[in-house]
């Protein structure tokens, strides 16, 4: 059953598109994300991510030419059976940019905010392949109008994700597993007390991760974003090369 109704979800938001849109704006864009991780215990791990997302200026067509996002996010991670795990984020910092509709708003600043999160990850192992879902809750607060008042809002998340591993491709022992996901995010609470809808973006991806190395693993994907702006009319659609590379056991890796 629960597979039943990530399918149904998946597939709803992936044609989800904004068809009576009366503006819509197309992106190019770079994101990457180092993360950083090891072992506390057997049964829970801790998270470091750095992320730096970059856009490209409406007329050009590099991705690289303005600031998205740049960020520092801490988490917490702890298995509660084998297939269940819950993941706890005490902090995290963001500076982000809206997109952009001008080549003049590349100059403007970017939104200062803090993040506390909580996300729970469950994972079916099937015949094929495996299906996760997981279901998220983000707690912002944004310093939205430059006057260092952080108003506060929630974002509810749900993604639902399937990963098949597929050996032989680059190596005999270690294989490529194949991922393809969807995620969509609801908001709401004060700083978006005004914005004509809940609904705030999806994020469609396909692409693959490889142990390049021992505790070292590398990921790209594509992934495709629809964002609806506050006025409910307008949308962004923004096409992004995600690149990640991970860094397992860290310090643990050395102990004897």
């Amino acid at each position: 059953m629960q597979l039943r109704i990530g399918v149904v979800l998946t597939i709803f938001f992936s044609f989800l598109q904004p068809v009576s849109a009366q503006h819509t704006y197309h992106h190019g864009m770079l994101w990457g994300r180092l993360v950083l991780s090891d072992k506390i215990t057997a049964k829970s791990r801790w998270e470091f991510f750095l992320q730096k997302r970059t856009q490209n200026i409406p007329g050009e067509k590099s991705p690289i030419e303005a600031h998205y996002v740049t960020s520092a996010w801490f988490w917490l991670n702890f298995m509660l059976g084998r297939d269940l795990k819950l993941s706890v984020s005490p902090f995290g910092y963001f500076q982000t940019n809206t997109f952009l509709t001008l080549p003049a708003d590349a100059e403007l600043p970017g939104v200062k905010e803090y993040r506390w999160a909580a996300r729970l990850e469950h994972e079916r192992k099937l015949k094929w392949f495996s299906f996760i879902n997981r279901i998220g809750l983000d707690y912002r607060r944004r310093d939205i109008r430059f006057n260092d008042v952080y108003v506060p809002n929630w974002r509810a998340r749900y993604m639902a994700r399937l990963e098949k591993p597929v050996p032989g491709i680059f190596s005999k022992e270690k294989p490529v597993t194949f991922i393809l996901s969807d995620e969509v995010m609801f908001q709401f609470g004060e700083a978006v007390r005004n914005n004509a809808n809940a609904f705030d973006q999806n994020r469609v991806s396909a692409g693959f991760s490889y142990d390049i190395f021992r505790n070292v693993k590398t990921t790209c994907s594509y992934m495709n974003i629809i964002q609806q702006r506050p006025n409910g009319k307008d949308f962004d659609i923004a096409n992004a090369l995600w690149l990640v590379l991970t860094f397992d056991n860290l310090f643990s890796q050395f102990r004897k």
